[in-house]
């Protein structure tokens, strides 16, 4: 049996949610409020890919069509996306940050940029790229084995 002590669950738990709180913290220090890790990752997707298809972007960050849903609703009513067709696939709708989402997303790069940079300070650039890799691997299998266990059940 793991130790709690030896448990890379345990850790990667710890982690998120550490990192969650010093986000939070961060991010209403500077007044930017209803932060959270959804809403954060989907302005961080579309930074990195705007006008991407809605499931698509749900895919990539390992949503579910109902979250993604619910999410995309508040995130419009707040004015940082929008909904429109996709000019091939009128059912696709495709989701495009607006003027103030790009200036919100400036502001928590900058933010994301220095925090990130002060909870690694004593992690070597080459630890810091092997743990990405490998959170990357521990979520995709993660994410396919409930994937597989909702087929099931």
């Amino acid at each position: 049996m793991i130790r709690f002590e030896d448990n890379l669950g345990i850790h990667l738990f710890k982690a998120y949610f550490s990192i969650y709180k010093y986000l939070k913290r961060t991010f209403s220090d500077h007044q930017i409020e209803n932060m959270n890790p959804t809403r954060l990752g989907i302005l961080l997707a579309l930074a990195d890919n705007d006008g991407v298809i809605m499931s698509k972007l749900g895919q990539r960050l390992f949503l579910e069509k109902s979250t993604m849903t619910g999410v995309i609703d508040k995130m419009e009513g707040d004015g940082l996306v929008e909904r429109r067709s996709d000019l091939s696939d009128r059912r696709a709708l495709r989701i495009y940050l607006t003027p103030k989402a790009k200036r919100l997303n400036e502001r928590i790069l900058k933010i994301i940029d220095k925090a990130y940079g002060e909870l690694s300070r004593d992690v070597s650039a080459q630890d810091l790229a092997a743990s990405v890799k490998v959170s990357k691997k521990i979520g995709q299998a993660a994410h396919d084995l409930s994937a597989n266990n909702d087929k099931k059940g």
